[in-house]
């Protein structure tokens, strides 16, 4: 098992990070690396969501919800060609942090008999999305903010 997560500070309520990471149809228009997702964040559901690892690399997965509580995490869990070769858990979490804002962490955890070779050639890049996603984030969160606060 290997895993790459990643955290970021957000000066936003919970909510308004949750309002981001559950409008589905929009991560088209603010994540440069999950740039698709599609269904319903609901446990048991099936999700399509494409991720973009580098200019070149697309990957499509159809993963499975496997919780959603709002204001608080979504996690969901796929697979790579064929379960056991290499699977994926992800997970968005937000932690509300005593001052009111929130310390975001976005992981995801591989296992699987193929996971010492992708490791090699996927970590750096995914490093490099989930980062890339993470500052887009608290970029679109602390503007909600922003625009709600007077």
């Amino acid at each position: 098992m290997k895993r790459i997560c990643t955290t970021i500070n957000i000066q936003a309520l919970p909510k308004d990070v949750w309002e981001v990471l559950a409008d589905l149809k929009e991560y088209h228009a603010w994540n440069p690396f999950i740039t698709h997702v599609s269904g319903k964040l609901q446990i048991g559901e099936l999700l399509e969501v494409q991720f973009k690892t580098n200019d070149f690399l697309k990957i499509n997965l159809k993963p499975v919800v496997l919780n959603t509580e709002v204001n608080r995490e979504i996690r969901w869990k796929g697979q790579f060609w064929v379960k056991g070769l290499l699977d994926g858990e992800h997970l968005f979490r937000i932690e509300e942090m005593e001052d009111g804002s929130v310390h975001f962490i976005n992981c995801e955890k591989f296992t699987g008999l193929l996971v010492p070779l992708f490791m090699y050639l996927i970590k750096e890049d995914t490093e490099n999305g989930f980062n890339a996603m993470n500052e887009q984030l608290k970029i679109i969160a602390e503007k909600r903010k922003a625009n709600r606060d007077p």
